[in-house]
């Protein structure tokens, strides 16, 4: 019986409208039963100047009511139903494992029959060109069998993939037409918490929908990008209260001078339905890359070579700063951008050119807005001053290790008082980890110091306040020459996919 629950539970997953997760992506999707037998590379407006772009919409007699309408006036007819269709198989009876289980046979002697069926999404669209060139979100377009849009005229035409990027959700896609109405792409690093917004696009099949609402937040890291399988997602979301439901995605977060700012992508919701707050891509970000996907056909995006962790009052304490601010580095790779350039592990990025960035995410989308070859200015924190470091990014590139030597003897300590619990490195853990000395952590308290320090089971401790960490014993004895209340500077080294990586951290010692 166990087997038919597990079986049914998968061939509903397939046929199902939706899976409600903490945060959903905001295309929309179903099955259908039917059975299957340039130079600058820039081609889109921001600015109003452009011949047959609208112009931005001002407030010199400010009346709200016709503000509003004159906006969804110029942007609405830029806004395009996207429907797509891709290619599935679904066995033909979802009872059939149950028989299946009931006659206690082997795998191999029942064949599913399985048929082909259409499973149908529908998505938003912003006209970025005259001739047909428009822009939406990479879950609504990057793995369809076929493309069709639809204009507020009720034009229909067949589309292509231009281009698209998992790591930012956002894709071009390209309709063969002449003069069409052109939306003006705004600047979202100008944006400001408490601005008024508008959203449009096709929820749930009802077609051009309209809704408003404030900017509730900018910069938020909502970890879908991330969840789907992407390492090196950038999610730097602009959060909105105006309602957007499933078809609003690829759609446009439009500001009170009809320039569209975002493109609408997640919402947070438990019943995959609109709960109050919706995301949206930053439109820098997309303009960075359709740039790019013109330019060379695909995104080439800048590097740093660091990995890099909010800046807590611990770490803040620890690096002698005032308050809680920057992004710090806790480890650089060898060879990449940021070693080249004398950054080191430890400091802490207060601006990228000129601009201040406080949150990882917002650090990785400035950086990543930027080709290979690009320079950037950086202003950062060290040794209780800053200084001015200029960075030509790289691209991506894998690092190599260390090597390793001899193993320990293999003594296991359990440190309440910081919450976790360590062991020696023998010879074959020093292989892996390809170091040849530190403890490495086996279990990790919640709501430990440990935990509270971003210290995961399978670190290995290497250093402390700059010193090799040789054994249990050797990194407790370091630890209890500290003050309670103090903070002490650990390096790490973890694991993140198939590839090691040192990083700083802080931790203060409790009382």
């Amino acid at each position: 019986m166990s087997r038919f629950k597990n079986s049914f539970a998968v061939i509903l997953g397939l046929i199902s409208i939706g899976i409600v997760i903490g945060v959903v992506l905001t295309a929309n999707f179903n099955i259908d039963s039917k059975t299957i037998a340039a130079d600058s590379g820039k081609i889109y407006s921001d600015s109003a100047t452009e011949s047959g772009a609208q112009q931005n919409i001002t407030a010199t007699n400010y009346n709200p009511n016709k503000m509003f309408v004159d906006i969804v006036k110029k942007v609405r007819p830029t806004i395009v139903s996207i429907y797509t269709t891709k290619n599935v198989k679904v066995p033909q009876n979802p009872f059939f494992y149950f028989f299946k289980d009931f006659r206690n046979l082997p795998n191999d002697q029942f064949h599913q029959p399985q048929q082909e069926m259409k499973q149908k999404g529908l998505g938003s669209g912003i006209i970025i060109s005259k001739d047909g060139y428009i822009l939406t979100n990479y879950h609504v377009v990057g793995d369809v069998d076929e493309l069709k849009v639809k204009l507020i005229d009720g034009a229909e035409y067949k589309a292509k993939l231009i281009g698209a990027d998992a790591s930012t959700e956002v894709a071009l896609i390209k309709i063969d037409a002449k003069n069409l109405p052109v939306a003006i792409l705004g600047n979202s690093e100008n944006l400001q918490i408490g601005e008024w917004v508008i959203a449009i696009g096709n929820p749930l099949e009802l077609t051009s929908t309209v809704t408003a609402g404030i900017v509730s937040a900018l910069h938020r890291d909502i970890n879908i990008i991330r969840s789907h399988g992407n390492v090196n997602s950038i999610e730097n979301f602009i959060q909105t209260d105006a309602a957007i439901n499933p078809g609003n995605s690829g759609g446009a977060l439009v500001n009170l001078k009809g320039q569209v700012i975002g493109i609408n992508t997640a919402i947070a919701t438990s019943t995959n339905y609109y709960m109050g707050y919706g995301f949206a891509v930053p439109i820098n970000i997309a303009k960075s890359v359709v740039d790019d996907i013109i330019k060379y056909g695909e995104v080439r995006r800048g590097y740093l070579g660091v990995y890099i962790a909010p800046v807590d009052p611990v770490t803040a304490k620890g690096v002698k700063l005032k308050k809680p601010q920057g992004v710090f580095i806790t480890s650089v790779l060898d060879g990449g951008a940021a070693q080249e350039a004398g950054i080191k592990e430890g400091d802490v990025i207060l601006k990228v050119n000129g601009k201040e960035v406080n949150h990882p995410n917002e650090l990785q989308a400035k950086i990543g807005s930027h080709n290979p070859g690009d320079k950037v200015t950086l202003q950062i924190w060290r040794n209780g001053k800053t200084k001015e470091i200029t960075v030509t990014l790289k691209e991506n590139k894998k690092q190599a290790g260390k090597l390793s030597k001899s193993g320990k003897k293999g003594e296991q300590k359990s440190i309440a008082d910081l919450g976790m619990k360590i062991k020696d490195l023998n010879a074959r853990e020093q292989g892996i980890y390809e170091v040849d000395h530190g403890v490495l952590v086996l279990a990790v308290s919640d709501d430990s110091p440990a935990a509270h320090t971003r210290i995961s089971q399978g670190d290995v401790i290497v250093e402390l306040n700059d010193k090799e960490v040789e054994s249990v014993s050797d990194f407790k004895d370091k630890i209890n020459s500290f003050k309670k209340g103090a903070v002490v500077k650990l390096k790490i080294r973890s694991k993140q996919g198939n590839e090691f990586f040192d990083r700083l951290v802080f931790m203060e010692i409790p009382d």
